[in-house]
Order: C-alpha cells, then structure tokens, then sequence
C-alpha cells in the first residue's frame, strides 16, 4: 500500500480518512511503527521537534486520489511544548499490544504527519499490515 520513500523529488501518498479509521491498520501501520520510533526519539517533547522535518517534504505530500495535502504548521498543529497528546497517542490498552485509543476525525492530520514521519524514517517498514 504505502512503501518508503527513496528519492527527494517523488511525490509521496500519506495515509486518507479511511486508512487511519481503520483499527489494524492504525495499530500496525501507525500506532506500532511510533512507539518503535519513541525510543530513538526519547521524548514526547522531542516528537514535536523531529515533525518540523515533515515541513521539508511540502508540495509533494499527495492524499491517494492526488489531492495535495496542506497541513498546519507542525507548532501550530502541535501547540504544547511538551506535547503531551504524544503521550496519550503513544499510550497502550492494558493488552499491551493495541492502543488505548484511536484517533478521532479531529486529529487524523496529526496522525497522518506521524505515520509519515515514522514512513520516512523506516520504522514502519518492520510493520506490515
């Protein structure tokens, strides 16, 4: 479905309404790949500093019907320092294996620019769906 990136001038398809709405694959395509990612990144804060790197790939960023994705500002999208919504995104359900909630149509773009940074940084190439 959505494969790594692997040149800068590609246009790169994030993830539409239907994908994140999806419960599997938000476990194994989104949620599993940014908890992997957390450790290298270390904090929830730090979350909030490493998506600025999203900004960089403007332009190209394409929902599957070839619609441009424009996104807020990462600071604006994410306006607490500290970014605690990361860690309430991160948090598991008492299984362990699942989250312990999904998203809602209120923070799909949030989720988007997280698969897409975790996409763009291989960890969800360890996650198939």
């Amino acid at each position: 479905m959505l494969t790594a990136i692997s040149t800068k001038d590609e246009k790169i398809t994030v993830l539409a309404d239907h994908h994140i709405a999806n419960r599997k694959l938000y476990r194994e395509r989104i949620w599993k790949p940014a908890r992997a990612m957390h450790e290298e990144i270390g904090s929830f804060a730090a979350w909030r500093r490493v998506l600025v790197e999203i900004e960089d790939y403007d332009g190209r960023l394409f929902f599957p019907d070839q619609r441009p994705f424009r996104h807020e500002e990462i600071c604006e999208m994410f306006p607490d320092v500290g970014n605690r919504w990361m860690g309430l995104f991160l948090e598991a359900a008492p299984c362990g294996t699942a989250p312990k909630r999904y998203a809602s149509p209120i923070t799909y773009n949030r989720v988007r620019v997280i698969e897409l940074y975790s996409r763009l940084h291989g960890a969800a190439e360890n996650f198939a769906a």
